[in-house]
Order: C-alpha cells, then structure tokens, then sequence
C-alpha cells in the first residue's frame, strides 16, 4: 500500500521539534479516505472532525542543538546535520514547517529565521517538496483557534493521531507535538478539495 510521509518541523536555534506523520495515500486528497477538510487561510476548521484517525504517528521528539554559550554556526551544523540523519531514516514524503513569527521579538524571529533557512536548503537538496505554514494557521487548523497555545494544542494532537505500533505520545516536549501539528496542517491540505484551486 502506498503511503505518505510528512515530516513535521518547529523549528529553533537551540531545540528543533520535529514529528512524522504517515498516512495512506489514497486518503490524502479529496474524495479519497474521510471526508476532507476544507481548509483556508481566513477559514476555521476542526481537525479530527473528518475522522483523523487514518493518520499514524511514526515518530516524534526534538533535536537539541547546544544551549546558549554555544556559537550559534555550531548549532546550525548541528541542525542541519540531525535533519539529514532524522530524513535518511524516516524517509519522509515532504517537508512541513513552521514559518517564523516576530510576537515576541526580532531577534527571536532572526534566529528562528535561520534555523528555517537550513532546513528549507537541506531539505531542497535532498529533493524534498518544502510546505510552510503560519502558526496561527497550524494552531486555527488544529484546535479551531489560531491564538491557542502550546498545551491546548498538544492535548488536540494527541486526541487524533493515533501512534504507530512502538511509537508512544509519552511525555513529549511541546516542541514536538508543535512539529506534530505542522505536519497535521499539510495532511489536511493535501486532503482540502480547494487544493487545486489555490495551488
């Protein structure tokens, strides 16, 4: 049976949360599997309403990159080389990612903008299709409301997706059920019947 694969990644300069999802391909577009998710920038959706359990949580966890004191060249190379090991080993599909947000300040929003950059160009070069999304699109695709935070969100990942036999939701960082999330976003855009239309 074939299956798609997205990996899922928030990204960061000192922890990168990532989380792969797999699902069978034939339920990734409209018309095929559930019933699909419209889903729009300007436009409120539930996940889970379509029944999500379809989709399997291979792995998730988080890439610790160094702490402060470590140069920040150094916790880049770190990235990049853990995105290509977790590719290598998962094999995924696509790419999703979140997009940089400059809430809480420039600096931050500079910092998580080159955390991006590597694994957009990593990705890129090992032939991965890249799929960006704000995070008040990913929180809005996943809860219904694109303010919400880290815990509800968390709490809504682990209501539908279901593990993978040896994969646990455990006690994982919110970083990476962040990551799980993202992944979630794409999956139900691939389902969106609009797909077509906006891409």
């Amino acid at each position: 049976m074939a299956v798609v694969r997205i990996l899922g990644i928030d990204p960061g300069t000192m922890v990168v949360g990532y989380g792969c999802l797999e699902v069978a391909a034939a339920a990734t577009t409209a018309g095929g599997g559930p019933a699909p998710l419209a889903m729009r920038a300007s436009n409120v959706v539930r996940a889970g309403a379509g029944g999500g359990q379809d989709a399997r949580l291979v792995i998730a966890g988080v890439l610790r990159l160094g702490g402060r004191d470590a140069a920040i060249g150094v916790r880049l190379h770190a990235l990049a080389v853990g995105f290509r090991a977790l590719v290598c080993d998962l094999q995924p599909t696509e790419v999703a990612i979140e997009e940089a947000f400059h809430g809480k300040s420039v600096q931050a929003a500079l910092r998580i903008g080159e955390a991006r950059g590597v694994v957009l160009a990593e990705a890129t070069a090992l032939g991965l299709g890249v799929h960006q999304f704000a995070p008040a699109r990913v929180k809005r695709c996943v809860t219904g409301n694109g303010a919400a935070d880290k815990t509800a969100v968390a709490a809504m990942v682990r209501q539908f997706v279901r593990p993978a036999p040896g994969a646990a939701f455990g006690a994982l960082p919110l970083d990476a059920t962040d990551a799980v999330a993202v992944a979630w976003t794409r999956l139900e855009e691939r389902r969106s019947p609009i797909l077509a239309i906006e891409s």
